[in-house]
């Protein structure tokens, strides 16, 4: 797949010396380079095959982007020459130019100019060796699955009929600040359009890259395309599981095993690791495993005692990522620490974060208390305290996903502000907490079209964290309840085959993203009020925007 979509590999020669540049002085140019004049002129016909192109800027301009911003289609088989001088550049090619061909010549945006400002959407024009130039046109929009936001940047790839998708395409571009691509001057046929971010650069769409597969197979291109902007969802696939960079001892009881993404601990007893003295080949227990707080990719082991000498690690072969990969179990080895290290129980946060006291908690929100290191069930009673408004204790229950960040659980009453207290080695740590009661809580409704349990509608917070999720009923209604005072987001998409989870499709063998649509503008909820769509959801079509009020 061709990643460095507007690079010619191997063609480009750069000639000449360093950058021509004007005189300096006077206020900043954040004006991107321009087209002024090209020979032969834009859609010229019948031009010689020795024909050699000149192009002419509005301003003096950063020779190597030029170079690496350049494509033409149909690709040269061999060198181009460069001649600059001053805003001009002759572009000379080593052979012959094809007969009764139309050539497109594009600048992506890496294309800037002396001063680094780059281009904002791509420069482009044609000409044709024969009496005919190609007419064909082609439109598209790349967006985003979580708000259908434009995608900037994105090399957009297209491909005859049939083409094997990894080599060079028959036409390039790529989208502009509101995420759309056009094409002119392409023939008048049918074409695979592909938007590929290929990032290692290898002309293939790898694991954990980000691409855009069209709605359709095919888009025609014809001189009377109507100028419709067709959705490409951006999207990755991520088949790979999490790999294990960095294994060390800390100290002779502590290890840290750092993997290359985030991952989720199904296990905190560390009963599924296994540490091998590589010497005399005997177990080393591991009592335990945890993560810190604040990073996700680092899993720290609590061992028997280590000594100055080679182990070998096998990891727990149930950790994964956030896809649902499990971990890639390969043995890693690493010298162990005679170095000792006690590591006191110390108080960092409470979550969520804020600096309201009391903070009111959402349904969906429970008090967490973030500790630097595990704690026995003992420690962390002896630690934590709990009082309701008339100064009781309360008891509660805690839960762990990581091993250091303890929900509180069971502080389900709204009629009390719950006092929690944490005891740090110099201070108390103090922070109110009170739930939000039925009056402090509004809903949301509407209506989906098509109906269906393979209907799903998501509801977020304004920073994309998922709140909620439904099915519509068999009537396409649907109802979000006992939400806060806030904006929130709506999408909905049909999940076709049933997996919970919105699929952006595959490129080879080709399948179409799953339908989804979004509410364009933010839901305000208000207390004790039901807020409605105004019009129906209508997935896979546009985006709505009104909604209307009713006191509940």
């Amino acid at each position: 797949m061709l990643t460095r979509s507007f690079v010619l590999l191997g063609l480009i020669l750069v000639c000449g010396c360093a950058d021509p540049r004007p005189p300096t002085g006077g206020p900043r140019d954040e004006t991107p380079p321009q087209l002024v004049s090209v020979e032969p002129a834009h859609e010229s016909v019948e031009v010689s095959p020795t024909t050699q192109l000149k192009l002419t800027f509005s301003e003096y301009v950063n020779q190597a982007s030029f170079a690496r911003a350049l494509s033409i289609t149909p690709a040269p088989q061999s060198r181009l020459r460069f001649r600059w001088r001053k805003r001009s550049v002759t572009i000379q090619f080593s052979e012959p130019l094809r007969d009764s061909t139309t050539y497109v010549v594009t600048l992506n945006d890496e294309f800037r100019d002396w001063q680094g400002v780059r281009l904002t959407r791509p420069l482009s024009y044609a000409f044709a060796t024969g009496s005919v130039i190609d007419q064909g046109r082609l439109y598209g929009r790349v967006i985003d699955p979580i708000e259908g936001k434009p995608v900037t940047g994105l090399p957009i790839l297209v491909f005859n009929p049939g083409e094997e998708v990894d080599g060079i395409p028959a036409y390039q571009t790529q989208t502009d600040a509101e995420g759309q691509f056009e094409l002119g001057n392409v023939r008048e046929s049918d074409f695979f359009i592909l938007g590929l971010q290929d990032v290692n650069r290898n002309f293939s769409a790898d694991d954990g890259e980000w691409f855009a597969v069209p709605p359709t197979p095919l888009i025609k291109a014809t001189p009377d395309t109507i100028e419709q902007y067709l959705d490409w969802v951006y999207t990755k696939v991520d088949t790979l599981g999490p790999v294990i960079e960095r294994v060390r001892a800390t100290s002779n009881r502590l290890v840290e095993v750092r993997f290359s993404e985030n991952v989720i601990l199904p296990d905190l007893t560390g009963e599924s690791w296994a540490i091998i003295d590589s010497i005399d080949n005997m177990p080393v227990v591991v009592h335990s495993s945890y993560k810190l707080e604040t990073s996700a990719r680092v899993v720290y082991l609590m061992t028997d005692a280590l000594q100055e000498r080679s182990y070998s690690l096998l990891p727990d072969a149930a950790v994964q990522d956030s896809s649902d990969n499990t971990v890639y179990v390969e043995t890693i080895y690493f010298t162990g620490s005679t170095g000792t290290q006690q590591i006191e129980p110390r108080f960092e946060r409470f979550l969520p974060a804020s600096t309201e006291d009391p903070y009111e908690l959402a349904p969906w929100e429970t008090p967490t208390i973030v500790f630097n290191r595990p704690l026995t069930p003992r420690t962390l009673d002896s630690l934590v305290t709990v009082q309701d408004s008339t100064g009781t204790p309360v008891s509660f229950n805690s839960l762990s996903s990581n091993g250091t960040s303890y929900n509180l659980l069971s502080l389900d009453d709204p009629t009390q502000v719950y006092r929690i207290a944490v005891l740090d080695p110099d201070s108390i740590r103090v922070q109110h907490f009170k739930r939000l009661g039925p009056r402090a809580l509004g809903s949301f409704s509407g209506i989906a079209t098509p109906s269906g349990d393979s209907i799903i509608v998501v509801l977020t917070d304004s920073n994309g964290l998922v709140i909620s999720t439904t099915h519509p009923d068999s009537t396409g209604a649907f109802t979000f309840g006992d939400l806060p005072q806030n904006t929130y987001r709506l999408r909905a998409f049909i999940d076709r085959n049933r997996n919970g989870y919105w699929d952006g499709g595959m490129i080879h063998p080709y399948r179409p993203p799953e339908p989804i649509t979004w509410m364009s503008e933010p839901i305000a909820i208000r207390p004790r009020w039901d807020t409605a769509l105004g019009d129906t959801l209508r997935i896979g079509t546009s985006s709505v925007s009104s909604v209307s009020f009713s006191d509940r």
